[in-house]
């Protein structure tokens, strides 16, 4: 049965079959503590830093696949009673973690969550996320900055850097060897 517009969502099963149906607004639901939000369909220049992220990583894994990159799209069930699921704007997850196949959102945490800031975003939302991922046993979390062109490396809660173009961001031990110069997370300037 699907949820009606009614129906209250609550927990990660109520969000897949809302998700599904079709009958919501466009956009990303998450599953906070039992609690649905839905965040608005992203800007074009938010989703093309977004595929870059992901295009950039995808390139430097290619022949090595140490994990899996996951899309916007995915969520991942962090908690239950309250059910928590998110979903950040890329993700990746070792190999040795991936289940068989299976329908429905990823049991646990993102070896490495990327979140991708909007205009929209304030600082205290993202930098809650992030704290979130790590709460939930991300070891590695990363909020790309379009705007001010930077990154900031989540390791753990008093553990934050930023990083500007100058610098090279790496995959610590979630992608050992993994270096990217932070530059090339954004695409050429138009």
């Amino acid at each position: 049965m699907l949820p009606m517009a009614t129906e209250a969502v609550t927990t990660a099963d109520d969000l897949l079959r809302y998700c599904e149906s079709g009958r919501h607004e466009p956009g990303r639901h998450e599953l906070v503590r039992g609690e649905l939000r839905s965040m608005s369909a992203a800007g074009w220049w938010h989703g093309l830093v977004v595929g870059w992220v992901h295009g950039q990583l995808d390139k430097l894994l290619a022949g090595n696949r140490t994990g899996f990159l996951f899309g916007a799209e995915t969520g991942f069930v962090l908690a239950r009673n309250p059910d928590t699921v998110r979903a950040p704007d890329v993700a990746f997850v070792t190999a040795a973690r991936i289940p068989p196949l299976d329908r429905g959102f990823f049991e646990g945490p993102p070896d490495l969550a990327i979140e991708v800031t909007s205009p929209s975003d304030s600082f205290a939302t993202v930098h809650e996320k992030a704290l979130a991922w790590l709460d939930h046993g991300t070891p590695l979390v990363w909020v790309v900055e379009p705007k001010a062109g930077t990154v900031s490396v989540y390791r753990a809660r008093d553990d934050v850097r930023i990083l500007a173009a100058g610098d090279t961001l790496t995959g610590d031990d979630v992608l050992p060897g993994l270096a990217l110069p932070v530059a090339e997370l954004f695409p050429p300037a138009r």
